[in-house]
């Protein structure tokens, strides 16, 4: 709803081309959207004397805060203008902080402008164009009980992106009476980007309109190479990036004004389907989330509702199921901040886990990515595994825990191998791919205490690293020859009786005899253990 009600407000502001109208477009928009604020103040910057003045404003007393002549730097406003970017005040402390460097001029307007009231929290967002910041947008609460957002300050970033423009535009209008024609050209242009999104069009449309507008093929692009740095236009919305549009014919460098607020316009319509198409596959997301968390925690009160859910989500689990998770080993696998980043990758591993079998469901969780799959062999899983690495293997260290084969209502089971799996390779630092059948003894110890796993090999094993370590290496080659003495003294290139003397030489050190099976058992326990903890 959020997305369409921007799109409405977004229409609004390109109806009309007189200054005044958009200005107070603007300043209704961001009351309406932001139910928190009580008074609302646009200031536009006077590049002649460089001050910021009040230009259009709600609750307030207009007359007076039209006195009021800010430097850059000055105030919340001026702070905002000099910064570039949103500044956020929760609280009265963090305001008056900041509003000590008013003049005692400007100060005396404002508070007689605001009726002499104290303001309990405030938002400033810049109006910005191309590099240039045309005013700010100042929203205040003073008597309202809640608190702004994050989320509120990126609601009026959207539609301050495109009054910025509507701005340029009657700007244009006003002072070059003889483009005329060229702002009715850029206004129509708006528009027609605005009605394809509004009929729900997607990026091939808005790409065919800038086409014929630039007179040039255009097409989007994920990533830059550096021979297209030229014809390269980047879509960047709040410092992400949502990709590149590029012009096959034509350089950045050649457009005219109009051509490049088309461009533009293309570049904002292509955000806007962009982050309702991310809130649709969010929620898609969300309810196979909410599926899986039936499936693990059992909340589902019958198989048949399992499947149901699962039809719901034109999900067809057909026999046993395996479970996968991926992992960053270091990183997380998508910050934050980067939805599109975040929607790019999951989207990509929805395809190529399709690519192998239909059936599949993918999912986050967290920062993981969880793929569940009917498989009749672990080679696809392991096969999925390989095909994701040869596409992202470069760009992610990412571990892969594959869990056992379970039923659709057990499917739990096979996560919690599947997170134990990713556990043990992340230990391990060597492997990748760990699937959790393959465990040997390892899967024993997963869960337990660090500590208990620490002191159980330094019991067993920690007077042999003291002993030199020629006889830990002895003793790790023993255990891969399952006490073989002849091979393990080929394999170490020492003659037997070096060997024997050095199998001693661990029996005493350790006190125990390899020939007793309970001592042997330990022993390779905590040497598995060690390992398992160790190795680099």
């Amino acid at each position: 709803m959020m997305v369409y009600k921007l799109l409405e407000i977004n229409k609004l502001l390109t109806k009309s081309l007189q200054l005044e109208v958009v200005l107070e477009t603007l300043v209704k928009a961001a009351v309406e959207l932001i139910e928190v604020s009580d008074t609302v103040m646009l200031y536009l910057y006077d590049s002649e004397v460089q001050v910021l003045r009040l230009a259009e404003g709600v609750g307030i007393d207009k007359k007076v805060m039209q006195n009021i002549a800010f430097q850059p730097g000055e105030s919340l406003t001026g702070i905002t203008f000099l910064a570039k970017r949103p500044m956020l005040y929760r609280t009265h402390e963090d305001i008056q902080k900041s509003m000590t460097g008013m003049t005692p001029q400007n100060y005396s307007y404002y508070i007689q402008g605001v009726y002499e009231r104290q303001v309990r929290s405030a938002f400033c967002v810049p109006l910005l164009y191309q590099d240039s910041c045309l005013g700010v947008l100042a929203v205040d609460n003073f008597e309202n009980e809640g608190y702004f957002t994050e989320e509120d300050i990126r609601v009026i970033e959207v539609i301050a992106d495109q009054s910025a423009i509507a701005i340029v535009n009657s700007r244009l209008v006003q002072n070059l009476k003889e483009k005329n024609a060229q702002l009715s050209s850029s206004l129509d242009i708006h528009q027609k980007f605005t009605q394809i999104i509004l009929e729900g069009g997607g990026v091939e449309p808005i790409l065919t309109l800038l086409g014929r507008i630039l007179r040039t093929k255009v097409s989007y692009k994920e990533a830059m190479q550096q021979n297209d740095i030229l014809h390269i236009f980047p879509i960047i919305r709040e410092r992400e990036n949502f990709g590149y549009l590029h012009l096959q014919q034509r350089k950045i460098t050649s457009l005219s004004s109009i051509e490049r607020s088309a461009i533009e316009h293309a570049a904002t319509a292509l955000v806007l389907f962009m982050m309702k198409e991310n809130a649709l596959y969010e929620k898609e997301l969300h309810l196979r989330g909410e599926l899986f968390h039936q499936m693990t925690k059992g909340s589902a009160s019958s198989l048949g509702q399992l499947k149901q859910m699962a039809r719901q989500l034109q999900w067809d689990p057909l026999g046993e199921l395996q479970c996968l998770v991926m992992e960053g080993r270091k990183e997380t696998l998508w910050r934050s901040e980067n939805i599109r980043g975040k929607e790019t990758f999951v989207r990509s591993i929805e395809s190529l886990s399709r690519g192998l079998h239909e059936s599949s469901l993918v999912f986050p969780v967290g920062y993981q990515i969880v793929i569940l799959m009917s498989v009749g062999k672990e080679e696809t899983m392991r096969q999925l595994y390989e095909t994701i690495d040869r596409h992202w293997g470069h760009l992610k260290d990412i571990v892969y825990g594959l869990g056992r084969r379970s039923s659709l209502s057990h499917v739990g089971n096979s996560y919690e191998e599947a997170l134990d799996a990713v556990r043990y390779a992340k230990a391990r630092k060597d492997l990748q791919f760990v699937s959790y059948s393959k465990l040997g003894a390892e899967r024993l110890w997963q869960n337990l205490d660090p500590t208990v796993l620490e002191h159980f090999v330094e019991d067993k094993l920690g007077p042999l690293f003291q002993a030199g370590e020629e006889y830990y290496e002895t003793l790790t080659m023993l255990i891969d020859c399952n006490k073989n003495h002849k091979l393990t003294a080929q394999r170490l290139h020492i003659h037997p009786n070096t060997l024997y003397y050095r199998v001693k030489k661990i029996e005493q050190t350790l006190g125990i005899s390899i020939d007793q099976d309970m001592d042997w058992l330990n022993l390779v326990l905590a040497y598995r253990m060690h390992v398992s903890t160790h190795k680099k």
